[in-house]
């Protein structure tokens, strides 16, 4: 759901990371049902929105580059 939010664009500036192993088939299995369609259900720019990575510490990464980019963003908005 989280996903879709993106996509259609309710939820913006937010990651949407997807931690463990099992979620990049779970990725490439949509981009292949979803992109083969006519018309197609999503867009190449809708696949790119989750990040998958194998672990929460890789997560914490993701997390923390995105929150500097915001804080950078926000504090040049202040002022």
């Amino acid at each position: 759901m989280i996903w879709q939010l993106l996509q259609v664009r309710h939820l913006r500036d937010v990651p949407l990371i997807l931690v463990g192993r099992m979620w990049p088939g779970l990725v490439e299995w949509a981009r292949a049902s979803m992109l083969s369609t006519t018309p197609p259900l999503a867009s190449a720019d809708d696949m790119a929105i989750p990040r998958c990575v194998p672990s929460g510490d890789e997560a914490i990464v993701l997390i923390r580059e995105h929150r500097a980019r915001w804080l950078a963003e926000h504090r040049t908005r202040a002022r």
